[in-house]
């Protein structure tokens, strides 16, 4: 008898214990998920500072527009033939 109320009160004191907690459960502040709107509009935000500085994107986003802008200009240059000087011959013909 002694051990089954042994049992009993420390089953009633666990289940006292853990009940708060079960009622709690994973709250979150103002600056996470409680708004559903700022996940709907910006599912990842802060993505890129996962690999890259923001210093280091302006950098890449440069080098980008600038190559993107050095192959306009190249393939303008082949599609009005000034790429290269033009193969007519310049002094008399014998």
């Amino acid at each position: 008898m002694n051990t089954s109320h042994t049992l009993r009160r420390t089953a009633t004191v666990a289940l006292l214990l853990s009940t708060p907690l079960l009622l709690v459960g994973c709250s979150s502040g103002p600056s996470h998920a409680g708004n559903i709107n700022s996940i709907r509009w910006d599912p990842s935000p802060a993505m890129h500072t996962l690999a890259k500085r923001d210093s280091d994107r302006i950098n890449t986003h440069a080098y980008v527009k600038d190559s993107n802008l050095r192959m306009i200009s190249t393939d303008l240059d082949r599609a009005l033939f000034i790429d290269r000087p033009s193969r007519l011959y310049m002094g008399i013909k014998p």
